[in-house]
């Protein structure tokens, strides 16, 4: 792992406490996904997350979270805490493209975290979203303008 000595590092836990994390990069990349995986796993009308490079999150208590894939793809794998049953981290693709997304609700309140840049899958949204951002519906467009944010960003 990579640190940069100029960033302080931002830590959060699941709703218990059993599983935590420090971010030791600023997130670049945040959205709120809509899809009907994310409010199932999220329990909530969309899942606002981050998105970080994995190699700059260290898990700790991992061997607490619980990791299954809803279905591929995109082939995530959604970590829940083992305790509390709640949201940790999402983890998707491999090597240097390994992206870890943490839910917005396990950060400290005080976290520096980046603006809400886009919703995506909004086509299953059970509320709609105040503001001017950018709205993706469908599959493909989704997972494109998404990645081409992640991408950017990381």
């Amino acid at each position: 792992m990579t640190t940069d000595t100029t960033w302080v590092p931002l830590s959060g836990s699941c709703e218990c406490g059993a599983c935590s994390f420090e971010m030791h990069r600023q997130p670049k990349a945040r959205f709120r996904c809509h899809c009907l995986i994310c409010q199932a796993f999220n329990c909530k009308p969309f899942a606002d997350v981050v998105a970080v490079r994995a190699t700059h999150v260290v898990l700790k208590n991992a061997g607490n979270i619980s990791f299954r894939k809803y279905r591929p793809p995109p082939n995530f794998n959604r970590g829940i805490c083992g305790s509390c049953g709640k949201p940790v981290v999402e983890v998707a693709g491999v090597g240097p493209f390994k992206v870890m997304f943490i839910p917005v609700s396990t950060f400290k309140p005080d976290a520096r975290l980046p603006p809400v840049r886009m919703d995506i899958f909004y086509h299953r949204r059970v509320q709609d979203m105040p503001g001017s951002l950018p709205r993706y519906s469908g599959y493909f467009p989704s997972l494109l303008a998404v990645g081409k944010m992640i991408m950017s960003g990381l």
